[in-house]
């Protein structure tokens, strides 16, 4: 995997900025960490997104709005939790998640993978799978 792809894949793992996670960063690794920051602020500068509204899905408060969609199908991309075809990859999320957390939210993604496969565009699919994956376990749900 190379160093692009590992920093995508963090970033949607981990935030280091707000993140909402039962998890203690340490439990993550260095490599991850290192990497969320410049994935944030790519995803940032890609989508016009702004803090406010990371935020907010940070809390729990999913707003329809293009932006942070765009953010949220950035993360999704540049990590290859989704391919070029627009296939969700649990593959990504096994390399990256923590041991405490891993076989939980693989099932939850999964799960919402599922429940949203018919959503036509990325961004709205993407969104429905986060907000999806935050309803049925808002204790594991990381994003930054």
């Amino acid at each position: 995997m190379n160093n692009l792809l590992l920093l995508i894949v963090v970033a949607s793992v981990l935030g280091a900025f707000r993140v909402q996670a039962t998890l203690d960063q340490s439990e993550f690794g260095p490599k991850i960490l290192t990497l969320v920051e410049t994935l944030h602020s790519v995803c940032v500068l890609m989508s016009g997104t702004d803090e406010s509204s990371i935020a907010k899905v940070i809390q729990g408060e999913f707003t329809d709005e293009p932006k942070i969609k765009a953010y949220m199908k950035c993360l999704f991309i540049e990590t290859g939790v989704i391919d070029e075809k627009g296939n969700f990859n649990t593959d990504v999320l096994v390399e990256l998640l923590p041991p405490k957390i891993l076989d939980e939210a693989v099932k939850i993604f999964k799960n919402c993978a599922t429940r949203t496969k018919g959503i036509a565009r990325e961004e709205d699919r993407v969104f429905s799978l986060v907000k999806c994956f935050y309803d049925q376990n808002p204790d594991i749900f990381i994003f930054f």
